[in-house]
Parts: structure tokens; sequence; C-alpha cells
């Protein structure tokens, strides 16, 4: 099956647009010599349910029009269902970036954001499965090792089902922060974010509160100003949904006001602008007091934006890596609710409003 040449989708990968064909699908393939991509026959099936089931399975090799990027693959669903919500988390090393997305994942997965009418499932088998791993090595205690440089994959692809029907991917990268500082005419790092539709920006009190601990070193955030100055390539960059979250928030359980949000559970409440705006305004508050300025210069520079406290794990790590008494997430959730409402995913007028 061959799709019209009019009908062209954009890579989240290489960013490159191409002419979606099915004509030739690819699946992947363990065995004595390795793990490969071989071409998948579907010519056989004449049971149409079955046909559907194999070929939802299947991969589309991306044409890399470019030339830039490795050889790579997309789902099949990529095409299925409307254009893809790309979601890139940006932020230093150490920001606490890949805790966050593998918390918040397991627990959109799990079904915590049904109250707002979505529901989530893996739409590639192939990279969820190494999601999961690190799903679960987490979720037995074990810290989680830092994303790698120069990783131009996505880290797992979603479809998120709406309460009014409607269904579309999501697509959430992971990549370095140092990936933004690097460069050299062969430096694809942090290229995501030239195609990304919202983003997260992530940092740790050690790293954005200099003040906090009576530190005077000025507070830069490379990541954040190479990220930046990337997009600052883009037509539409003030018009992007961002959320700014501060990390590692069980640092500061005793700090007002970051004591109050962090406690505070309201996922099943229904959807209020207000109070996205509430933890914003207190956030930023907290936040011009300690002299974090690149978080307060992100969220000042996009029209709609949000800020907020999160802990992945509830604790830190010990000295063998280990989270003794289990991971205890909080509030994960709150910056993907307050994107997916500022990309028009949540229903309902208060939606419109997050951000704002």
């Amino acid at each position: 099956m061959t799709t019209p040449e009019d009908k062209r989708v954009q890579c989240p990968i290489c960013l490159e647009s191409f002419a979606w064909r099915e004509d030739e699908l690819y699946k992947r393939v363990v065995d004595d010599n390795g793990a490969r991509w071989v071409k998948a026959d579907l010519s056989g099936h004449t049971n149409q349910v079955l046909r559907r089931d194999r070929r939802a399975r299947c991969y589309v090799r991306c044409p890399n029009p470019g030339k830039e990027n490795h050889e790579h693959y997309l789902p099949v669903s990529h095409r299925d269902h409307g254009d893809p919500v790309v979601i890139g988390l940006v932020g230093r090393h150490a920001s606490g970036k890949t805790h966050l997305l593998t918390t918040m994942i397991h627990e959109a997965l799990r079904g915590d954001l049904r109250h707002h009418g979505l529901a989530f499932e893996p739409a590639d088998e192939l990279r969820h499965a190494a999601f999961q791993r690190e799903i679960d090595q987490l979720l037995r205690g074990n810290k989680l090792n830092a994303t790698k440089d120069l990783k131009e994959d996505f880290a797992t692809y979603l479809l998120v089902r709406t309460a009014s029907g409607t269904t579309r991917p999501i697509v959430f990268f992971d990549v370095a922060g140092e990936d933004f500082v690097q460069s050299g005419p062969q430096s694809l790092g942090g290229q995501f974010v030239l195609g990304a539709t919202a983003l997260m920006f992530v940092d740790h009190p050690a790293g954005a509160l200099p003040a906090l601990r009576g530190g005077g070193q000025p507070n830069r955030n490379p990541a954040f100003s190479g990220a930046l100055e990337r997009m600052g390539r883009r037509d539409d960059v003030e018009d992007l949904p961002v959320a700014v979250v501060l990390t590692k928030a069980d640092e500061l359980r005793y700090e007002h006001p970051v004591d109050y949000w962090i406690r505070r559970e309201d996922l099943r409440e229904p959807l209020d602008a207000g109070v996205f705006r509430e933890e914003s305004r207190d956030v930023y508050a907290f936040l011009d007091r300690y002299e974090a300025r690149p978080m307060l210069d992100v969220f000042e520079r996009f029209r709609r934006s949000t800020l907020h406290v999160v802990s992945a794990t509830g604790s830190q790590a010990d000295g063998n890596d280990l989270f003794p008494r289990g991971v205890r997430p909080a509030r994960v959730l709150r910056p993907l609710l307050a994107l997916l409402s500022m990309c028009g995913l949540v229903d309902g007028p208060q939606a419109a409003e997050v951000g704002t």
C-alpha cells in the first residue's frame, strides 16, 4: 500500500518531511546474529483483523532525506492518529529529567490522568520495552543513569485518548543537557527543540538556587540558554506551551511555599486554571527570592507557561545509588497535565486558560 504523495509527515527524529509509504514495512528481529531490521510481509494474511494486528507491530523506515542522522524507523501508528505532540525535556546534567520522565510516564500509563479524560497506551513496542525496563529499575529503588550525550532518538512514544474521542501520538525526548552546548558542524545535539510541540524546562535546587544555601556563584544554565538559542530559529517560538519545573523538591520540603505545593494532592479534582496560576505565582516568588534567574527568564519568554515543583523519587539516593525506602513521586503529572491542556488535548473552558 502506498500513501499518496501529498500525504506527508515530519519525522520527529531528523525533522525532515517525507511522503509516508507502506509498501515496505519492517519489524525488529533478534536471533543468534543479533538484532536487526527485516522487511515484514503481510501479503499472505487474508484475515483483516489479523492483518491489522500484525501491521500495528510494524515500522516504516524514514528515508532520512537530510542524511545527517543514523538510520531510524517510526511506528506505523505515526500516520494513523494525526500530527504527534512532541514534548521535550530540557535541563542540565543531573537536573532530574530522566527520573521525572520515568515516573511521569509510569503514572500516566497507570491511569492517573483518567479524571481529566486522558488515557495512555504505548504505541511503539520496541522503544517502550526499553523504557519499561527503566521504570522497573526505578520502582525497585535503583537510581537511573544520566541521559547519554548526543542521543538522537526519542525516549518513548505513546497514544493518548481524550474524553472527546480524539487520539493523538505523544513523543517524548529526554536529551542530555550538554547536547545544547556542544559545538561543531556535525553536532545534532538537542535539535528536537526545532520540531517540538511543547517543552519542559527542568532544573534542581542545587543548580537553580545559588542563594538558597548561601552560595554566591553566578547562576547560569547552559542547557536553557543553548536550547533558547537554537529555538530562536523558529518563527513560532513564543507560542510554544512551556512548563518550567523545579525538580527534587523533596530537598525543600520545609521551605515555604514548596512545603505547601509538594504535599497538595489535587490530581483528582476538576481542572482549575486558577490553581495552576496560584502555583506559578508562588513558585515564581520563591525562585525570585533565591535568584533563579534562568528559570524565570524561560517562564517569561513564552506566552503560555506554568511553574511547578515536583519530586520524582521523594528522597535522595544513598551512596550506593539506591533509594532504600523506594520511590514516592509527588506532583509529577501536573506539568504534563498543564502542557496537554495548553496543547488542546484536555476538554473544558478551564483548560484553555491554563498558562495564561
